[in-house]
């Protein structure tokens, strides 16, 4: 049984509800809002899965209430999966798929017919005969000397009953049995003459709060057999589901999902999570279709008039700022339209939708994405965002060690997943049969509208400013060759915070003796985008549909994408063109010195009178890195052939002073290459032909190079153009710009078990190498604009120049242990110190002195009693100072 939500055959009901969440919630203008209708989207999977739980709980071999053992759905996914939509509209999910469901279901509990009427039997069944109980936990009634059992079978009359017409008198008899549950259910089919329950449970994640603690027999302290309230909730629920006949469907986002199958286990109740994956980009497009107003206007005809079936890039739009989250899809379709009427913004193009869409923030009450995650929290937020964004696979019982607040045990990454506010949803099988739940592999799903308001807390720290730069990314299905594109996401993520925390591109050994060795990259310039790919079988230059451009159409890339410095990522598998490409850019007079035929610094100039011009160094790099096989000259020649050549031929280079350099990185070379490394340092060619014996250069004239755009495969030796540069990386080089731990770690690619490519738990600990340098380093990517301006930073050293723009304060960044000074002698608590240490920061103990009030409240805390506890404690430590 396929997900219809989640294919093109997704279908939309019949009815239709009004928009509550959306219309309710905030928005980001102070528009009139315009209540939308949203359809009801079909959850065939979910709904044959609740009822085969159902089904197998009372499986011939289950016949005896003693040996029932129930199984029931759990729906733990985040806010706004379609939760509480699919408990609360069960039946009408079991209508809308009758006939699927007649076909395929073949026996059912209490029902003797078997073969082909037993699936009639059991559809009339559930639409007639079952009585559905929806019960809420956060309006749930509070302690009343009841235990929560008998509250719980109170709660559940009281709703079946709510629309009888004698309802009070039922009501009492059914409950005169209340202290047995067998007579109980007993008594309420009689009164309301059916035979099945299915109860809807939703936010069982309120449970762990204070007020259901007060429940004598969900208290864990009253009753040590069972050693938490989750354990105990089952233990009540079993109670009722080994009666004939109860289906239970439970929903409420978890922080430990895999705990709570083991406290549901402990007490002979069998959790199954229902899938609920968000919706595909058809079925957002079908969504949005069916959204109408009141007037029977659909929203597609308000916000576009002229096109009321929409536009194919507008659905592609939504669901990529979205992910497909009905919520979120919601969300947006609510904003635009309240802002589009109101403002009378119709039909607007693709750019200008585009802008609005990126204006909309998420709602704020659905964020649970920790705010001042330490930097052990913060590698494993960074892992699990940029496995979802390369579409990682794990298994449901899948772990990583450590990265929470819990410490350094081993956790599962649905549990961490859904700590940090990440959705999932399950990958297909790949073979025939039915998958062992231990078997079934998901996929974690991560909206850019809900990264965007957690990006915030974190925009100092260059791998975020990274990972939002990649929504969304054309990740190919995970295949062994799929690994070189996901390698060349992580080798970028890597440059990118090397870059913005080097003051001068020559203090990455991987640009050792090339042009830009010597140049000073500013900081506010390094940037990161992905650009669309090059396509060999491309007629045209251009193709929106997949994104990529012709290798004979570097003139109009150039021109579109590489405007501004930056490292850029291609956003699909670049077997065209580089891996990554980098663009800098140098302010030079007219009459700078060039370089000299060696290969000399490029970016020195002369300090004259002359008027200054932009220098551009074009590098394109080619990760050979994962590459089963030893690099060789012929391989280097092929990457000279997808760059150097169509961007000499094509770009002016001289007459633009574009100086363009191709950038091989490998591990291992074969010795006809690596005898060329000396000394530790890089394989350098610059202008000229070189030929095969031994690569010995000879100078061509000026009209050997008329023939620049042919491939070098056609000629006798190696050709390099005027303005272009080939630098192939030592082995040397790469250990010592990755880092001795993460180049062994990359090592392990294609290694079974444990490679950075496939796994999450390897991909935390190298983005944890990156962070270690990014926090010891310290470097604010974009300050506020009324605080600081940076001056000038290094790598190699632990200071940091940091200027106040008022002029007043000058901070040198330094190793002072501020968490334990605002525990011991501000009296802080953990978490306030926590959060207050952040703030702190970059300021050093003799700073000390002039920390007050005013100044920390600039620095971020906001808390009057927080900030007095501070200044007290400087206080006391400056007198404990002097006293020594």
């Amino acid at each position: 049984m396929d997900d219809q939500s989640g294919t093109t055959e997704g279908r939309l009901g019949r009815r239709q509800e009004s928009e509550e969440a959306a219309s309710s919630s905030r928005t980001d203008s102070p528009v009139p809002k315009i209540p939308l209708i949203r359809p009801l989207v079909n959850r065939r999977a979910a709904v044959y899965q609740i009822i085969s739980n159902f089904i197998s709980s009372y499986a011939p071999s289950n016949s005896s209430s003693d040996e029932v053992r129930p199984s029931v759905c759990f729906a733990p996914q985040m806010y706004g999966s379609g939760k509480t939509t699919l408990g609360r509209h069960f039946r009408e999910f079991v209508l809308l798929n009758r006939q699927v469901l007649e076909k395929y279901i073949i026996g059912f509990p209490g029902i003797d017919d078997t073969g082909v009427r037993a699936g009639e039997r059991a559809v009339e069944a559930l639409l007639n005969e079952t009585l559905y109980v929806n019960v809420d936990l956060r309006p749930f009634p509070d302690f009343k000397r009841e235990r929560f059992k008998s509250t719980l079978i109170e709660t559940i009359s009281k709703e079946a009953l709510s629309t009888l017409p004698n309802e009070p008198k039922l009501l009492a008899k059914v409950l005169k049995n209340r202290e047995n549950p067998k007579e109980w259910l007993k008594s309420l089919f009689q009164v309301t003459n059916k035979r099945y329950l299915f109860l809807f449970i939703d936010e069982i994640g309120l449970l762990s709060s204070g007020k259901f603690y007060e429940f004598p027999d969900l208290d864990p302290q009253r009753n040590p057999h069972k050693p938490n309230i989750y354990r105990l909730f089952f233990e009540i629920l079993s109670s009722f589901l080994v009666l004939p006949y109860v289906s239970c469907f439970l929903a409420g986002r978890s922080d430990a999902i895999i705990t709570k199958q083991k406290d549901a286990i402990s007490s002979r109740v069998n959790l199954d999570f229902v899938r609920l994956d968000p919706f595909s980009e058809e079925t957002t497009k079908l969504f949005i279709r069916g959204m109408k107003i009141s007037t029977g206007e659909t929203a597609l005809q308000l916000l576009f008039p002229k096109h009321p079936e929409g536009h194919d890039w507008f659905f592609k739009q939504v669901y990529n700022y979205t992910e497909g989250v009905p919520l979120y899809v919601r969300h947006v379709m609510q904003v635009l339209v309240d802002t589009c009427v109101h403002n009378k913004l119709y039909n607007l193009t693709e750019d200008e939708m585009y802008a609005r869409i990126e204006e909309i923030s998420s709602y704020v009450v659905y964020s649970t994405t920790p705010m001042n995650m330490n930097p052990n929290t913060l590698k494993v937020f960074s892992a699990l965002l940029l496995s979802s964004i390369l579409e990682y696979e794990f298994q449901v019982f899948e772990t990583v060690y450590g990265g929470l607040v819990l410490g350094e045990s081993s956790q599962y990454v649905l549990d961490i997943a859904n700590n940090f506010g990440f959705y999932y949803q399950y990958c297909p099988n790949k073979g025939p049969g039915q998958v062992d739940v231990e078997e079934q592999r998901i996929k974690l799903v991560f909206p850019k509208i809900v990264f965007k308001a957690a990006k915030k807390e974190y925009r100092d720290y260059p791998l975020m400013r990274y990972l939002d730069c990649l929504f969304p990314l054309n990740v190919p299905a995970e295949t062994p060759s799929s690994l070189g594109f996901r390698f060349e996401v992580i080798f970028a993520a890597t440059l990118y915070v090397r870059c913005c925390l080097s003051r001068r591109l020559g203090e990455l050994s991987i640009f050792h003796e090339s042009f830009v060795e010597d140049v000073v990259w500013e900081i506010e310039k390094c940037r990161v985008r992905t650009v669309p790919s090059f396509h060999s079988e491309l007629k045209t230059s251009y193709s929106a549909k997949e994104q990529s451009y012709s290798p004979n159409a570097w003139k109009e890339f150039y021109d579109n994408c590489l405007s501004e410095d930056g490292v850029f990522l291609p956003n699909r598998p670049n077997s065209n063109g580089p891996d990554i490409l980098v663009r800098v850019s140098v302010r030079r007079h007219d009459s700078a010195l060039s370089a000299d035929e060696s290969g000399s610094s490029l970016d020195q100039v002369a300090m004259d009178t002359s008027s200054e011009r932009t220098r551009v160094y074009l590098i394109g790099i080619a990760l050979k890195y994962y590459n089963r096989s030893t690099v060789n000259v012929g391989m280097i020649k092929e990457e000279v052939d997808k760059f150097l050549i169509p961007v000499s031929s094509q770009l002016d280079l001289k007459e633009n002073d574009i100086w363009a350099i191709q950038l091989v990185v490998s591990t291992s070379y074969n010795n006809e290459v690596s005898s060329h490394f000396t000394e530790k340092q890089n394989w350098v060619m610059n202008t000229g032909v070189y030929y095969e014996r031994r690569f010995e250069k000879k100078r061509p004239s000026p009209g050997a190079w008329q023939d620049a755009s042919s491939s070098n495969s056609d000629k006798e030796g190696l050709h390099i153009g005027p303005n272009c540069q080939l630098v192939v990386c030592s082995v040397d080089n790469l250990k010592d710009f990755l880092g001795q731990q993460v180049y062994e770690q990359l090592q392990k690619v294609y290694s079974d078990t444990e490679s950075v490519l496939m796994k999450l738990d390897p991909l935390a600990k190298l983005l944890g190498r990156n962070l270690e340098r990014l926090w010891r380093s310290d470097v604010p990517m974009e300050p506020e604009p009324s605080q600081m301006d940076i001056v000038s930073t290094r790598t190699d050293t632990d200071e940091m120049q940091v200027t106040e723009r008022k002029g007043v304060v000058s901070v040198r960044q330094g190793r002072f242990d501020w968490m334990e000074f605002l525990k011991t002698y501000c009296k802080l608590t953990e978490s306030e110190a926590r959060e207050s240490s952040y703030r702190l920061r970059r300021l050093r103990e003799q700073d000390l002195e002039g920390i007050d009030s005013y100044l920390l409240e600039e620095l971020g805390i906001k808390d009057l009693q927080v900030r007095i506890k501070i200044v007290a404690g400087i206080g006391k430590y400056l007198d404990s100072k002097m006293d020594t």
